[in-house]
């Protein structure tokens, strides 16, 4: 929708808007497609820092770093465009057989470098429409921000039940989903 396309990085415009005059928050799956592929692979539980755990076992490389591989590796149909892809943000030989090692290591389970990121866009759109759905029967506004919602901040316990209650019912899987909660 064109209310993600608003910026909250630079300047936190979208966080700052408000729904039906009431200030909001974004309630945001936290390393959702790694989650989602290790649902997928065998419900597996990433834990609570899948991140930080993947950049300890590759010798302490940042959060940053490791999600940005993660996407690229998750999105890529084969090892060479994701190493293509990830020295263009910085990531360079060295630490991408790195970072490919200890996701592994980390998650065996972890599927790399198959095209696997737009699978994982369809089941977060399939995710985040029922959440809206499910609102739309209780008259709540929740806006779909790529990998969250937004809602007035008087429905953000119930948005954050829902999102975990939908993407459990699509993973057919429980508990494997983690949330944060984002505020003005």
């Amino acid at each position: 929708t064109p209310f993600q396309n608003l910026p909250d990085r630079s300047v936190r415009l979208r966080i700052n808007t408000r729904i039906n005059g009431a200030a909001i928050g974004e309630i945001d799956f936290s390393a959702n497609h790694l989650r989602l592929n290790l649902a997928f692979n065998g419900c597996i539980d990433a834990g609570d820092t899948p991140y930080e755990d993947i950049g300890e076992a590759a010798g302490g490389l940042s959060r940053d770093t490791v999600k940005s591989f993660i996407t690229i590796a998750m999105g890529a149909n084969d090892r060479k465009q994701a190493a293509s892809s990830a020295s263009l943000k910085g990531i360079n030989g060295e630490q991408f057989v790195r970072l490919t090692e200890a996701a592994v290591g980390v998650f065996p389970k972890l599927e790399l470098f198959s095209g696997w990121g737009l699978y994982a866009q369809n089941l977060e759109g399939q995710i985040l429409k029922n959440v809206m759905l499910e609102g739309v029967k209780k008259d709540i506004v929740c806006l779909p921000v790529h990998d969250a919602v937004a809602a007035e901040q008087k429905h953000l316990e119930w948005a954050r039940e829902t999102m975990l209650e939908c993407w459990d019912r699509q993973m057919d899987a429980r508990g494997l989903a983690r949330v944060k909660i984002d505020l003005p």
